[in-house]
């Protein structure tokens, strides 16, 4: 039988999902184990039908499918991202979508980006006929039309720190949200930067502060204050910087590595620290 299988397994990979769905319930371990190899073998061309595999009802299907994910996209974007947190400034993005290749590889990361790309134009139109305030068309834009918003119902959950997840949830932590709003505007043309406060990441154009956690909130440097002041930390001009990239993504490391730790999702967790310690310097 399992020779008739490996015979097959291509016509199976290119047009019978269900047909490999089957397989992927078969009581046969050695079908399991030839149909796993032959579609990590095969590359790329298996990843659209495995994709949809992964997100199968099926509880053994997913995790079948999600481990062939992880043996040919998971270790390489994993390996990519290493290779990212070397360098002296990381393309965030590029980082952003490789943790979650890394981590969840059965999400296409392409759709990820034209989504993007397409809320930046989106965003760029509003700019051009809408007229006001660059900040209010910006944040009405990623939280009123979009629906973005913070999670404080399930904070610390893993998915709150992957941005295409969040992308899809449409709820996020400070950090991934203020991302999510700095690449938006990147296309559209508009300046945004983090700012790094201690227990809450928050956005800024110009001299105006924002809280994309709390649906674009506008901020006083009271109100910026007042949230350092629950860390028990006085302010200082060195709060209101903009972080470098290896700051930002450090922070971002931080976040997985606590939300893997409560969920005790020891692998994942290990993972994640291999690369806080290459953007900190620990490793060394």
């Amino acid at each position: 039988m399992v020779t008739r299988i490996a015979l097959n397994i291509s016509s199976l990979m290119l047009s019978q999902r269900d047909a490999i769905s089957r397989l992927f319930q078969d009581d046969d371990p050695d079908t399991i184990v030839l149909l796993k190899k032959q579609l990590v073998l095969n590359g790329d061309d298996s990843l659209p039908d495995i994709r949809q595999l992964a997100n199968a009802d099926s509880e053994i299907v997913a995790r079948h499918a999600r481990e062939v994910l992880y043996a040919i996209s998971g270790k390489k974007a994993a390996s990519d991202l290493e290779v990212l947190c070397r360098r002296e400034e990381i393309p965030v993005e590029e980082a952003c979508l490789l943790v979650s290749s890394a981590l969840t590889p059965w999400i296409d990361i392409v759709e990820c980006r034209r989504k993007i790309d397409a809320w930046g134009d989106q965003l760029s139109e509003r700019c051009l006929t809408g007229g006001g305030d660059c900040v209010e068309i910006l944040t009405s834009f990623i939280h009123r039309d979009l629906g973005f918003s913070g999670n404080a119902d399930n904070y610390y959950n893993h998915r709150n720190s992957i941005l295409p997840c969040v992308m899809e949830d449409r709820r996020g932590l400070p950090l991934t949200l203020t991302l999510l709003t700095i690449f938006v505007a990147e296309r559209a043309g508009i300046s945004v930067h983090g700012i790094n406060l201690p227990g809450h990441f928050i956005a800024r154009i110009g001299e105006t502060y924002f809280d994309p956690f709390h649906n674009g909130r506008i901020l006083s440097l009271e109100d910026c204050g007042e949230i350092l002041s629950r860390q028990n930390v006085r302010p200082s001009d060195t709060h209101f910087e903009i972080p470098d990239s290896r700051d930002i993504m450090a922070r971002m490391f931080s976040n997985l590595a606590h939300s893997y730790e409560v969920e005790g999702a020891t692998s994942h967790k290990r993972m994640v620290e291999r690369w806080l310690s290459l953007v900190t310097g620990s490793d060394l």
